[in-house]
């Protein structure tokens, strides 16, 4: 099936690693030429080589997105590159340790909330310039289940994780006439590097991940890039607005 990806010019925010690397890899399979903004320059780098590899176009950035002018020279510098981006991937996934409000300080809380909100903002805001010239764009931002279940220590994480769907819910009325569309992805626990790292030696805990599945199995980095890609693509114009859960069904909350 072709997704009219080839020859769009894709910003991937977070492609460094895991869901957001693979977003990068199969963006690049579907045709499209893709900017990889992530903090790491190493991973970045490589993920720009892998699209090379597969013969699109490449733009890599070692970006921190609360620099906002390094972000905004950094998007400068892709836009002159490849184009501007008709399709953003916001796919930042900062490292949170699960603290009860009480307990958390203030720089810790402005921080999550500047990192997992206010810069996807900055983001889309950025992108949507050359969409509306193109008359043509896709708003995809990375969510997650905890916005929907509740989880120990996690209120902040989670308040800014559900500010991404109010946010996408506004975006597609005020842009959706104009061929924009805005949605979530929002995966559960997921079999990335990360997550494996912080269960190394915790199996009972890993096992408990996948009780929580219907399936019983964790959602692999490539199932929730599949999702992002389709609603990247032409064929999705009618989904906007929309929260798209790829959980392998843990966010049914099952007891069977």
């Amino acid at each position: 099936m072709d997704l009219g990806l080839t020859g769009k010019t894709a910003l991937v925010v977070g492609g460094g690693r895991g869901i957001g690397r693979a977003t990068v890899r199969l963006l690049a399979q579907e045709g499209a030429h893709v900017a990889v903004f992530s903090r790491t320059a190493s991973e970045v780098d490589d993920a720009a080589a892998e699209v090379r590899a597969i013969g699109r176009k490449a733009f890599a950035a070692s970006v921190d997105v609360l620099d906002r002018p390094k972000f905004h020279a950094a998007f400068d510098a892709a836009q002159s590159a490849l184009g501007a981006p008709s399709v953003l991937v916001w796919c930042v996934a900062p490292f949170w340790k699960p603290t009860r409000l009480q307990h958390l300080p203030d720089e810790e809380l402005d921080q999550l909330l500047a990192t997992d909100l206010s810069a996807a903002l900055v983001a889309c805001r950025r992108a949507l310039d050359g969409m509306l010239e193109l008359q043509f764009g896709r708003l995809v931002l990375v969510g997650s289940l905890v916005s929907q279940v509740g989880i120990a220590g996690g209120t902040a994480y989670a308040a800014a994780k559900a500010g991404l769907e109010g946010a996408v819910r506004a975006l597609s009325v005020d842009y959706a006439r104009r061929g924009i569309t805005a949605n979530v992805v929002s995966p559960g626990f997921t079999a990335s590097e990360r997550l494996e790292q912080r269960l190394a030696g915790d199996p009972e805990q890993r096992e408990k991940l996948v009780r929580h599945t219907t399936r019983r199995a964790l959602v692999t980095p490539a199932e929730v890039a599949e999702a992002i890609v389709f609603l990247c693509s032409t064929r999705a114009a009618a989904i906007t607005g929309t929260v798209l859960e790829v959980t392998a069904g843990a966010h049914l909350n099952t007891l069977w």
